[in-house]
């Protein structure tokens, strides 16, 4: 059963459980406390929410779900993780709660959209494509008219829709109206997703955004201290960044605003000490979640290019700080294969670029055949998904694993790839450099 409005009356009166606990359970949960659904919690298996709570809702472990639902009274799960259902049914079917009712909203007619609102952003980090230089990707940010034009061709294409992502390559919150853009989301009843490094001074426009209270608000980061931070966030500030989050609290606060801010930090082999642990202890002060994850180097071409035997001058350099090089992340995933042709970031998303046009899918990065279609408002959504199909890169990519490299499938092995590196961790202490050695 896919149909939304099917589904809405199917859990009517049941005592739900959203599996995922950020951008897709928070646009789940818009939608079913607008029908009146009674919602009990979340489902996440993610260390950054344990004994969390989001939205006032706990947030429960796979591992207790059997002991949580054993005091629930007539419960179903709504799954809403785009990527990896797959692999939450089989999870569900071990620890034997097949007998929940089990529900999504999620099929090949009811993709999740990104929407790059603006392509350019003000840092230069080395692990993104935004470093490098030369690139035939134009500069600019989607007029207001414009994406009001674009989401209003979304909501009738899939009026199942329940979030919005507002961010690919590029850095949202240097959006002239990207208050307006949220406000215009929100009168549907849909959540919406941001992405920023918060290296920014634009005081009153965070505070305008902050003020519509957004769903869900990930910030990059990569160290605590300046010295470790600059080595892959080029360009930026902690020290600004810091004193946004401290910002982002006093907002919240002021505003009454429930956003859920998570402080996504990118693990390296420079930083997983002292920078990491001050982290962690911010993260608490403010209130906030602090999700850690090994860095990848992107775009796609990139990696591509690795596995050909050609890789970059910048990716053989930014290997040496990686926790997990690129031949160990797809060694690990490949043990854990996805179907044969088969990849959840071409089927289940579609993406727009702020000069309208649609890529295969969010890991690329040039043009060129990657543009599925010119122009997001000239085009079905049918159409795009058929054209999505004959796109070389796709076969190339899926021969190569790639897909389950960039999900980070099989954490385990990633994670044992990275506890045999030696950590040269850096930071700042009594006005001195530290570096930890482990």
């Amino acid at each position: 059963m896919t149909d939304k409005s099917s589904i809405l009356k199917a859990i009517w009166g049941k005592s739900v459980l959203i599996w995922g606990a950020r951008m897709t359970g928070l646009g789940a949960l818009r939608v079913l406390l607008g029908e009146g659904i009674k919602v009990i919690g979340f489902i996440d298996s993610d260390l950054a929410f344990s004994g969390k709570h989001v939205r006032g809702l706990p947030v429960i472990d796979p591992s207790g779900l059997q002991k949580f639902l054993s005091g629930v009274r007539n419960p179903a799960i709504l799954i809403a993780v785009s990527l990896k259902e797959d692999e939450i049914l089989s999870q569900l079917k071990k620890m034997d709660v097949t007998k929940v009712p089990l529900y999504s909203f999620q099929d090949e007619k009811s993709p999740y959209y990104t929407i790059d609102i603006l392509s350019s952003c003000n840092l230069k980090c080395a692990s993104c494509p935004h470093s490098i230089e030369n690139h035939d990707v134009p500069k600019g940010s989607m007029t207001l008219q414009s994406f009001k034009k674009v989401f209003d061709k979304i909501i009738l294409e899939t009026p199942s829709i329940s979030h919005i992502s507002l961010y690919s390559w590029g850095e949202p919150l240097l959006h002239p109206y990207i208050d307006e853009i949220v406000d215009y989301i929100h009168a549907k009843n849909v959540a919406v997703a941001l992405s920023s490094n918060l290296s920014i001074r634009f005081d009153e426009r965070i505070e305008r955004l902050i003020s519509k209270n957004p769903d869900y608000l990930k910030v990059s980061v990569s160290g605590y201290y300046p010295t470790a931070y600059n080595n892959t966030h080029a360009g930026g500030d902690i020290n600004l960044v810091k004193s946004n989050l401290y910002r982002l609290r006093y907002l919240l606060d002021k505003y009454h605003a429930n956003t859920l801010v998570d402080i996504n930090y990118h693990l390296y082999r420079d930083n997983t000490g002292i920078n990491l642990d001050k982290f962690r202890e911010l993260a608490v002060e403010l209130g906030f979640i602090i999700s850690e994850t090994y860095s990848l180097i992107m775009p796609l071409e990139r990696v591509m290019s690795h596995c050909e035997g050609n890789p970059d001058f910048q990716t053989i350099s930014l290997e040496e700080n990686l926790l997990v090089t690129i031949d160990e992340g797809i060694f690990a995933s490949k043990q854990q294969r996805l179907p044969k042709n088969s990849c959840p970031f071409r089927e289940n998303q579609i993406n727009i670029n702020a000069d309208l046009s649609v890529p295969v899918c969010c890991t690329v990065f040039e043009r060129g055949e990657n543009i599925v279609a010119e122009n997001f408002l000239t085009i079905s959504l049918e159409d795009i998904n058929s054209k999505k199909s004959t796109v070389i890169t796709c076969k190339k990519c899926m021969d190569l694993a790639l897909p389950e490299y960039n999900m980070g499938l099989n954490k385990p092995a990633w994670t044992k790839f990275a506890g045999q590196k030696t950590l040269f961790d850096t930071g700042m202490k009594m006005g001195k450099d530290l570096k930890l050695i482990k």
